[in-house]
């Protein structure tokens, strides 16, 4: 059976044009031969047994012209299936998608103590159930999204300040404990891969995506492939310098980004001014308690117009904006995405940071640089990671009959 379908796919022309229409979206065969290098004989004799296989099928296209009308080739939705999860604070969310991004399964998955090995057993635990909610044939892949500095090549978390692990082999504990190959990446970038192929990004093929909540993080992203750098850290702007004599940052250095513009920072700043002001409309809220202020409180507030909740969120976009600033003259992306909480709970937020950014980098250069508010929230993460995972392991084997 293994020669057998070796020889179904001998020129990998079936798996290039799978992936190149689960990456970029429908297109024509003229664009297929262009973008695989592929014969045109090749891609025709390959898209008939797709066709044939349930795989691909044909739309039309209409021509604002008139005349007759094209066709492109694009990948039949919930046919198969694949499966990602994304960590946040001792909780799992785990996701089914099919090949064209549609979420078919969620589930969410609390575990304890917060340790490797706990989990992983969780989520192979739930695993082993979630899989048969559906019809929809599996891929035997998974891809996890995690916080901290991920080497995806290898599956090795590095560290992660916010679990307290370091040099953990994530990816060979989990196929071990699942039974499929498995692919580890930064949480971030993974929310990240979700946005550029489906969510906000995905009329744009170079971008960058920056999620802020409780730390700082960023993808980046060309030809909506996902730049790993050496160690896979390629995206740490959290840890990037914004104010040399800032707040001391758990990595070491002072004034990190995340010190001065993520949810954390706010809170802190929030409270300092609060205890020197009496007038804010924060204290006024039905049993207020200063310890247990968040920022989206904050950024509610801000949005009603109280001043001191506004000149906190002024204060943290402006230093995310010179950060954006050097990232459009750098890296002279098509779009910059906004994720997480915050942006999603204050426009004042990105207001600010985009403005600053404008103001800061080059003319011309950030006046092509849109800048959109993610679609997904944690189901992102678990989409991206299961994408990352096709990108690296899939075959065509996994269809052949």
């Amino acid at each position: 059976m293994e020669t057998i379908r070796k020889l179904w796919d001998q020129k990998g022309s079936k798996t290039a044009i799978l992936q190149m229409l689960r990456v970029h979206g429908p297109m024509s065969r003229i664009e297929l031969t262009q973008l695989t290098d592929l014969s045109r004989a090749t891609i025709s004799v390959a898209i008939g047994e797709l066709i044939e296989l349930g795989l691909v099928h044909e739309t039309v296209v209409r021509q604002s012209t008139g005349g007759r009308p094209a066709t492109n080739l694009e990948l039949v939705p919930h046919s198969h299936m694949i499966i990602g999860a994304d960590l946040s604070h001792q909780t799992w969310t785990l996701g089914a998608f099919d090949l064209l991004g549609n979420t078919l399964e969620t589930s969410r998955i609390s575990f304890s103590p917060l340790t490797p090995e706990a989990a992983v057993q969780a989520l192979a635990d739930e695993i082993r159930d979630f899989h048969q909610k559906t019809d929809k044939s599996l891929l035997p892949l998974i891809g996890i999204g995690i916080p901290g500095l991920v080497d995806t090549h290898s599956g090795l978390l590095r560290s992660s300040a916010v679990m307290g692990w370091k040099h953990v082999e994530i990816g060979a504990m989990l196929e071990e404990a699942v039974g499929w190959k498995a692919v580890v990446l930064n949480r971030s970038r993974a929310r990240g891969l979700s946005e550029c192929r489906y969510g906000a990004g995905k009329s744009h093929r170079h971008m960058i995506y920056i999620g802020i909540d409780s730390g700082i993080g960023a993808g980046i992203y060309v030809d909506r492939e996902l730049i790993h750098g050496a160690l896979g850290g390629a995206g740490e702007i959290g840890h990037t310098t914004v104010d040399r004599n800032g707040p001391l940052c758990p990595c070491g250095n002072n004034g990190c980004l995340q010190m001065v513009s993520a949810a954390p920072a706010m809170e802190l700043e929030a409270r300092r001014l609060l205890r020197l002001d009496e007038t804010s409309s924060l204290l006024r809220q039905d049993d207020f308690d200063l310890q247990t202020l968040g920022a989206e409180d904050i950024c509610k507030a801000a949005e009603q117009g109280d001043e001191l909740a506004v000149q906190v969120v002024i204060g943290a976009a402006s230093y995310l904006g010179i950060t954006m600033a050097n990232l459009v003259n750098l890296l002279n992306p098509e779009a910059i995405i906004l994720g997480g909480a915050i942006p999603k709970a204050s426009p004042t937020y990105v207001d600010t940071a985009v403005k600053v950014m404008r103001q800061r980098a080059m003319s011309q250069l950030s006046a092509a640089t849109v800048v959109h508010v993610g679609e997904f929230n944690e189901i992102g993460g678990a989409l991206g990671a299961a994408n990352m995972a096709l990108d690296r392991h899939m075959s065509f084997s996994f269809f052949a009959p």
